[in-house]
């Protein structure tokens, strides 16, 4: 395994109930059945925010992946009050690429909450 396999893990449960639910906003991507049991994820450096890079085993066999489109997005606010737009973005290969969270103070996410806006 490359060491790059080795910094990415299982998604947390949070983690996954927001991707599923930008997935359900996204009309361009397509997705293996068993997505969901094949993703992996490594936390980017964004200060705590919660963003992620996103890979299938598949992926995380070509090296230079490069992000794509913006497919979705969802708004909601953290436990303190403060505004949050997660966005799933694709490689140009359609792939899984990144969750871009951004709180807008740039602030640690506290929590993904349970109940998502509707899409």
């Amino acid at each position: 395994m490359s060491d790059e396999f080795n910094r990415f893990r299982r998604p947390l449960p949070q983690e996954l109930r927001l991707l599923a639910a930008l997935v359900t906003r996204a009309s361009a991507v397509r997705l293996r059945p068993d997505w969901l049991e094949t993703l992996r994820v490594s936390p980017i450096d964004d200060g705590g925010m919660g963003s992620l890079r996103l890979a299938t085993d598949e992926a995380l066999q070509q090296p230079g992946r490069l992000v794509g489109p913006r497919v979705a997005e969802v708004q909601f606010t953290d436990a303190d009050g403060v505004p949050v737009l997660a966005s799933l973005n694709l490689d140009p290969d359609g792939e899984l690429m990144e969750l871009d969270i951004w709180k807008t103070d740039f602030s640690p996410l506290i929590r993904i909450p349970d109940d998502l806006p509707a899409g």
